[in-house]
């Protein structure tokens, strides 16, 4: 493989990792610990656990559970 796809192959693999990381803690056993009193996911506490940004965070939560 050249670098370029070898490149393109790690990036997506590293999303897809992220992206089962964040999944994983919103649909656990423990998922009610990530969630605010208001009802929103606390997007620090999710990202401080899983290791990733909150903007990956953001990326990732499906859009009809953010708010």
């Amino acid at each position: 493989a050249t670098r370029t796809e070898h490149a393109k192959k790690m990036t997506e693999k590293r999303a897809n990792e992220a992206k089962k990381k964040i999944l994983n803690c919103i649909t656990g056993m423990f998922a009610h610990e990530y969630k605010k009193t208001s009802g929103n996911w606390n997007i620090m506490k999710i990202a401080k656990d899983t290791g990733t940004s909150r903007n990956t965070v953001m990326k990732y939560l499906p859009k009809d559970t953010l708010f």
